[in-house]
């Protein structure tokens, strides 16, 4: 199953309203107490509990930090969880790591959840387990009039990407460079660097000539400084967005599968979808991913 990419105009119009500061309303769905009730009576155990939710924010819509409250979280994950939250009972704070530390966190038990953007990649399933909620999609960032013509994955070649520790992304740079180098060419060099904002800075510094990325970071970071960068190209992918859950928790990742269905069921993470400007085509019916 193949994504299609978040529409670029729904998504710069969200990135706007986060760049500009303005007002964003909720857009999640209280939940529906019909529907909560069999599923809160189900988990009892989470009724009361204080979780800690691990995130990376990102310029994005998936979550983001929010301009006129440096301490509040935004985006579709921390309406979704919250409305999660309101139906089984719990309620949660936020720890902001970098990306590479979130599934070591989770894994140590210094968090309970990770919201963060993550594809519920084969590889990171073997490490924690997810609840998978939407479509991911997938671009490319260049510089500015795409100087070394990085129209493909197949022209990434003899070039230095800009890389975030502990992505998918780096599979795919990677997969590339070997693919570079059988056909005759240069490989790809890495630059590794802890957030998206470092790698982000050394691709608008000429420091490295592309970065792959989740297409509503894309198009957000090419919208704030098209001095400097542009979106490329799209990548098609199966990548999946989901929460992920430690294994030793099972319970609540099946209590957070169920409500996330019901979200699903109801129509809310549909709306959430679209007040967040993602497509319908990356409209995915929770589920339960583990290895």
């Amino acid at each position: 199953m193949n994504t299609s990419t978040t529409s670029l105009s729904t998504v710069l119009a969200i990135a706007t309203l986060i760049a500009t500061g303005a007002a964003i309303p909720p857009a999640y769905a209280q939940a529906n107490p019909e529907t909560c009730a069999p599923i809160k009576a189900a988990y009892p155990d989470l009724a009361g509990q204080s979780l800690v939710v691990g995130i990376s924010p990102a310029p994005a819509n998936y979550s983001a930090t929010d301009p006129n409250d440096p301490s509040n979280i935004i985006g579709i994950e921390p309406d979704l969880l919250q409305s999660a939250a309101d139906c089984l009972g719990f309620t949660f704070t936020y720890s902001k790591l970098d990306f590479a530390g979130l599934i070591p966190a989770l894994q140590s038990g210094r968090i309970d959840l990770v919201a963060a953007g993550m594809y519920a990649s084969d590889e990171r399933a073997k490490q924690v387990n997810f609840v998978q909620y939407m479509l991911a999609g997938e671009a490319s960032l260049v510089r500015t009039g795409n100087p070394k013509g990085l129209t493909d994955m197949a022209k990434v070649c003899d070039v230095t990407a800009a890389q975030i520790v502990g992505t998918v992304e780096n599979e795919i740079l990677d997969t590339q460079s070997k693919a570079c180098v059988a056909a005759g060419q240069g490989p790809i060099t890495p630059l590794q660097f802890p957030s998206t904002d470092r790698a982000f800075s050394a691709l608008g510094q000429g420091r490295a000539d592309i970065l792959l990325t989740d297409a509503g970071v894309a198009t957000y970071l090419a919208d704030t400084a098209p001095d400097q960068v542009e979106v490329g190209f799209a990548i098609a992918s199966d990548f999946v967005f989901g929460l992920g859950v430690s294994k030793d928790n099972p319970k609540l990742m099946e209590a957070l599968q169920a409500s996330f269905k019901a979200q699903y069921d109801d129509g809310s993470l549909q709306a959430a979808m679209g007040d967040w400007g993602f497509s319908e085509a990356q409209l995915f019916e929770p589920s339960i991913k583990t290895q």
